[in-house]
């Protein structure tokens, strides 16, 4: 079946092409850490659908969905554990890929769209961030949201202008509509778009 599918697609010669790229001699461990965190992404998203299934975006009802998914679900409390454990190394693993890139100073031309499209990524992280602590609304859902806005709060002639509206757009309905739907597919194409640079122009040579 795969054969008569290739036949008409090229399914293979594009798989191959893909997995194909050159590694260059001088890579080591620290370039495997974009790629980790890549992988973490794709393990978010995998555990992130299966708690759609069972998660309840309302004040009232979000807190014992979480409960229910964690005590009721088969394996749902490893699966919720495995997003969260997975949202915290993201970052760690993102601030190593960055600090390499710094090092080889792969952000200079022709490479200027990658550094952008990847610090941009790295603000979608935190935002990801934020909008998942909310989710649970529990005690800590509660205090985390108060406290950012206290510190928004503290910003000289703005801040007072910024801390309602704060309270607002993230309120939980809002931020799980951008948890699961506006960040996902904002992220989506700036990975792709990420991904097409560093196969046009390469993994940076060593200074």
């Amino acid at each position: 079946m795969f054969d008569w599918l290739d036949k008409r697609t090229g399914i293979k010669e594009l798989v191959k092409n893909r997995l194909s790229y050159p590694i260059p001699v001088h890579a080591n461990i620290w370039f495997c850490f974009g790629g980790l965190a890549f992988f973490l992404i794709i393990l978010q998203i995998l555990t992130g659908v299966f708690m759609m299934f069972f998660y309840t975006p309302d004040a009232v009802k979000a807190q014992d969905s979480v409960k229910f998914i964690c005590n009721s679900i088969p394996y749902g409390g490893l699966i919720r554990n495995i997003h969260r454990w997975g949202a915290t190394l993201i970052i760690p693993f993102l601030f190593i890929h960055t600090v390499n890139v710094i090092t080889r100073r792969a952000y200079k031309a022709p490479r200027e769209l990658n550094w952008l499209s990847g610090m941009l990524l790295i603000v979608f992280m935190f935002l990801f961030m934020g909008t998942g602590i909310i989710l649970p609304w529990d005690w800590r859902s509660y205090w985390e949201l108060i406290i950012w806005a206290d510190w928004v709060g503290t910003i000289p002639i703005i801040g007072g202008h910024l801390k309602v509206p704060l309270l607002l757009v993230f309120s939980i309905g809002k931020s799980f509509a951008l948890h699961v739907w506006i960040l996902p597919v904002l992220s989506a194409l700036l990975l792709i778009f990420h991904f097409k640079m560093v196969r046009r122009h390469g993994i940076a040579e060593p200074l």
